[in-house]
């Protein structure tokens, strides 16, 4: 049995990136998130197609990511947003991969390596001014910035922030941390530390204020067609799509149990497809009950647990679905379409976690049909 795959339709990629390039001033860039497969999708077959639209820089979670990046890619700039360790040194000098530093404690510790080796590592700060996750306190980064810059084994090529909240209605918190930002900046200055490349808005910063594209912006949900605000400078689509098939159907009659536990019984006489996808491939086992999938261009309800490998669908008692229809997981087909917000309300989570949760393992299919 094959397994379920994913389509990338790279028209409507392409769209989404020139859209948001076209509302940015020619003195900010794209910085192209592809970090977790680029948000499930796939990280070499999203950061081909952004290259091919002229994106040059890129950013990833790991260094692994960051090293099959600059094999594709040899030219591209390439940026580590979690934590370097010291033994990542020559590696991120060689590959020219620029990491995080998030404080001073790990500063030192990076700075030593790369003295130790007689090297130089670029990096970016980044300063915490609310998000309280990673990075310097944004009152008392400056001293600790320019302590580390005296001290040589770090060149500070830039400076970073990361909103809480951005994306929604109120923005008072995300000013508060964009004011408190260029206040850091300016402290840093006179202790004689400025940054050639100052970056501070993701998806949701980019939606709200022009004012906070600075030198670059981090494009990450909206890259992918989510996360698009109400009133947004821009509005972007999904463009991928999971699809599975059917392998089995079964004309079954009323009370008759479905899955694990017998938690489905039917109501009528009806015909119940076999989908060959289920949690093993990332499919949420939270969808049991409540979920749809569609066959035929109609919306099928998932009958009863949702398994490792495999879907129970009750297609309907009329239904002229046959073994080795197609069965689009997420995505549209006729007029019908599920994606992941729809998903990840159902499940109580966010779009993210749907489009992450995607095996990776899966077969990507890139589609270069025009963007209905």
């Amino acid at each position: 049995m094959k397994a379920s795959w994913v389509e990338l339709n790279l028209p409507i990629l392409r769209a989404n990136l020139n859209a948001a390039r076209a509302a940015l001033s020619s003195s900010s860039e794209l910085i192209a998130v592809v970090k977790s497969n680029a948000y499930g999708h796939g990280m070499l077959e999203v950061a081909a197609c952004a290259w091919e639209t002229g994106v040059r820089r890129f950013a990833v979670a790991q260094l692994g990511s960051a090293l099959r990046l600059r094999r594709a890619w040899p030219q591209a700039q390439i940026m580590i947003l979690t934590v370097a360790d010291p033994e990542d040194v020559p590696a991120l000098v060689e590959q020219r991969i620029v990491p995080l530093i998030v404080s001073e404690r790990q500063g030192e510790a990076l700075a030593r390596e790369a003295r130790a080796r007689g090297l130089l590592l670029a990096c970016h700060a980044k300063i915490d001014t609310g998000m309280g996750r990673l990075g310097f306190a944004w009152d008392t980064a400056a001293p600790a910035i320019a302590r580390l810059s005296r001290a040589g084994g770090l060149t500070f090529e830039g400076v970073c922030t990361h909103f809480a909240s951005a994306g929604g209605p109120n923005r008072a918190f995300a000013q508060t941390q964009a004011d408190r930002f260029r206040q850091c900046l300016a402290a840093a200055a006179e202790a004689g530390v400025r940054f050639p490349f100052v970056h501070m808005a993701n998806s949701g910063g980019f939606l709200s204020d022009p004012a906070w594209d600075c030198n670059g912006v981090r494009l990450g949900i909206l890259m992918y067609g989510y996360g698009n605000a109400a009133q947004g400078r821009v509005r972007t689509r999904p463009f991928l799509q999971w699809k599975a098939s059917v392998v089995q159907v079964k004309c079954v009659p009323k009370g008759f149990p479905v899955s694990y536990d017998s938690t489905y019984v039917t109501e009528a006489p009806t015909k119940i497809a076999t989908v060959n996808a289920g949690y093993g491939d990332g499919y949420p086992r939270l969808l049991s009950h409540k979920g749809f999938v569609l066959i035929g261009g109609r919306r099928c309800p998932i009958a009863g647990r949702v398994t490792m490998n495999l879907i129970t669908v009750d297609v309907g008692a009329g239904s002229a679905v046959e073994e080795g229809a197609e069965v689009v997981l997420l995505g549209e087909q006729g007029d019908e379409s599920i994606w992941a917000d729809e998903l990840a309300r159902l499940c109580d989570t966010i779009s993210y976690e749907i489009v992450t949760g995607i095996n990776p393992a899966l077969e990507r299919r890139t589609v270069d049909s025009p963007a209905a």
